[in-house]
C-alpha cells in the first residue's frame, strides 16, 4: 500500500515528483489523486521537472498564507508574494511581482531556507529590536531577547507589529494594515511632520531618557550606542527618517570618549566622501542636554512615507556564501564571480575596508555593510550601499568605563592592495587630521588623533 504523501513529506521536507513517488512506493497516477486530496496542507512550486511539493507548517496555528508587500518610494503598498511555510522549517513563496532581488537554484521557483534573505534584516536585533522585544513580549508571547527567537517568533511579530522595520518589504495583512493607518494619519495631519530644528533642544533629551528607560542595561558595555529614530523636518521644508545615536549626560572620562567616537563617525563619513568618492549615509552632530548625537539619515526612507530595498552582507553572505567574519572584500568576491555584483563596487569594498582599518575601527562586522537591488538588462543585481557605522572602535571604551591605553599600529598593504590602499590612507589621514582640529572632540583625543595623522602621513610618504 502506497505511503501518505503528507506522512513522506513532513519525514523529508521538499521533494520532486520522481523522488516522491519513489519514497511514497506509488505510481504517478496515484501521486496525483494523492495530491488533489491533500491540496489544503500541500504546497507546490515550480513547473514541469522543476515542481516540488512540500507540506504545509503551521504559524501559531494557522496555515493561512502571508502576503508580502513592498512599499514604494511613495509609501505605497504593492503585494509582490504569498508566503507559506513549510515543514518541517522554510518557507516558500508564490510570486506576484517582480521580486527584485538575486536568486538562485530552489529560490527562484520560491523556495527558501529560513526566510527570504531579504527579509532577515527585518528581524528585532541590536538596541531597537530589543526595546522593541521588551515592549511587545508579553502580547507576542516571547522571550524578551529577540536574539532567542525562532525564525516562527520572528516572522509573527513581524506580520503583526512589523509596519517600521529596515528596508521596504512588510509581511502580514495586519501589519499592512498599522502602515496604511499611518499613511491616512499623515494624510489628514494627524501625524507630526518632523522634528524642525527648533524643537531638537528639547525633543532629543526626550527621547533619549525614552529609548534608555525602555531599553536593556548593558547595551554600550557592549560596545553599541543607545539610539532611537524620528522623523525630521529639514530647512529646506524637505522631510527625512533618521537614526540617532547619543552619548550619556555624565562628565566621566568614559562618557567624554563615547561622544568623541560619535563626532568620529560623523568625520570618518565626510572623509570617505571627499577623498575616496565613496557615498556614505549623510550625518549631524547636535549637542543638547550634556549628550552629543549623531543624527545619521537613512537611505531606505525617502520623506515621510517612502521606502526602498537594502540587504545587509550578513544576510547576503548566510544564503549564499557562508563565510562570516571574513574580510569584507575578500568575502564578497563570490558575488562578482556570480556576476550580481560589479568590479568598481568589489574595488570600492576593499578601499572601505582598508579604510576602516586604518582608522582603527575594530567592529567591521558582517552587519555594518549593506547592499541594494541593481537592473542590469534583465538581469537583478547588487551594488554598494551607502557605508555607515565607520568610526575607530578600537579607542571605544572597555567595559563601557574603562580607557585602556591603545598603539595605533597601520599596516603596510601587500603589493596587490598598494593602490586600493594609497587611496584609503588618503581619506584615513583626512580624517585623523580632521579629527585632530575639531574642537567637539576632547582634547586629550584630539591629540590621540594628531599622533595617528603624524603616523600614518609617515606611512603614505614612503
Amino acid at each position: 500500500m502506497p505511503a501518505d504523501l503528507i506522512a513522506v513529506l513532513r519525514a523529508n521536507g521538499p521533494l520532486a515528483a520522481s523522488a516522491l513517488v519513489e519514497r511514497m512506493g506509488a505510481s504517478r497516477p496515484t501521486l496525483s489523486r494523492a495530491v488533489r486530496a491533500a491540496e489544503g496542507a500541500l504546497i507546490v512550486r515550480g513547473r514541469a521537472r522543476r515542481t516540488r511539493y512540500a507540506a504545509r507548517r503551521a504559524l501559531r496555528g494557522s496555515l493561512e498564507p502571508l502576503p508580502l508587500f513592498r512599499i514604494d518610494r511613495e509609501g505605497a503598498p504593492h503585494q509582490i508574494a504569498e508566503m507559506e511555510l513549510v515543514y518541517p522549517d522554510g518557507t516558500a513563496l508564490a510570486y506576484e511581482g517582480e521580486f527584485g532581488w538575486p536568486l538562485e537554484d530552489q529560490m527562484l521557483d520560491g523556495w527558501f531556507e529560513g526566510l527570504p534573505y531579504p527579509m532577515q534584516d527585518m528581524r528585532p536585533q541590536g538596541f531597537l529590536g530589543r526595546n522593541f522585544a521588551r515592549q511587545h513580549a508579553a502580547v507576542l508571547q516571547v522571550q524578551e531577547d529577540p536574539a532567542s527567537w525562532s525564525d516562527d517568533d520572528a516572522l509573527y511579530a513581524l506580520s503583526i507589529l512589523g509596519d517600521d522595520v529596515p528596508g521596504d518589504l512588510l509581511v502580514g495583512a495586519p501589519a499592512c494594515r498599522r502602515w496604511l493607518e499611518h499613511v491616512q494619519r499623515v494624510a489628514s495631519g494627524e501625524a507630526s511632520a518632523g522634528l524642525a530644528d527648533s524643537q531638537l533642544a528639547s525633543e532629543y533629551p526626550k527621547l533619549a531618557s525614552q529609548a534608555l528607560a525602555a531599553g536593556v542595561a548593558g547595551s554600550s558595555a557592549g560596545g553599541e550606542f543607545p539610539k532611537f529614530t524620528t522623523l525630521r523636518q529639514l530647512a529646506d521644508g524637505s522631510q527625512q527618517h533618521v537614526l540617532v545615536k547619543f552619548s550619556g549626560s555624565d562628565d566621566s572620562p568614559g562618557t567624554q570618549r563615547w561622544a568623541d567616537l560619535l563626532v568620529c563617525e560623523h568625520l570618518a563619513g565626510r572623509a570617505l566622501e571627499a577623498h575616496a568618492g565613496i557615498a556614505t549615509a549623510r550625518s549631524r552632530v547636535r549637542a543638547h542636554a550634556g549628550r552629543t548625537f549623531l543624527e545619521v539619515d537613512r537611505f531606505d526612507r525617502h520623506g515621510a512615507l517612502g521606502r526602498s530595498p537594502m540587504v545587509s552582507w550578513a544576510a547576503l553572505n548566510n544564503a549564499f556564501i557562508g563565510s562570516a567574519g571574513r574580510p569584507w572584500a575578500e568575502a564578497v568576491q563570490p558575488l562578482v564571480q556570480k556576476g550580481w555584483l560589479e568590479d568598481e563596487d568589489l574595488a570600492r569594498t576593499l578601499r572601505v575596508w582598508l579604510f576602516g582599518q586604518l582608522i582603527a575601527n575594530t567592529d567591521m562586522h558582517d552587519g555594518n555593510l549593506s547592499f541594494l537591488p541593481a537592473r542590469q538588462g534583465d538581469v537583478n543585481m547588487l551594488r554598494l550601499a551607502p557605508i555607515y557605522d565607520m568610526l575607530p572602535m578600537a579607542y571605544a571604551p572597555v567595559r563601557g568605563v574603562e580607557l585602556p591605553p591603545r598603539n595605533f599600529t597601520p599596516r603596510l598593504p601587500l603589493p596587490a592592495e598598494a593602490a586600493a590602499w594609497q587611496d584609503a590612507a588618503r581619506a584615513a589621514l583626512g580624517f585623523w587630521e580632521m579629527a585632530a582640529a575639531d574642537e567637539r572632540i576632547s582634547a586629550g583625543f584630539r591629540q590621540v588623533c594628531a599622533d595617528n595623522a603624524g603616523l600614518l602621513g609617515k606611512l603614505c610618504s614612503r
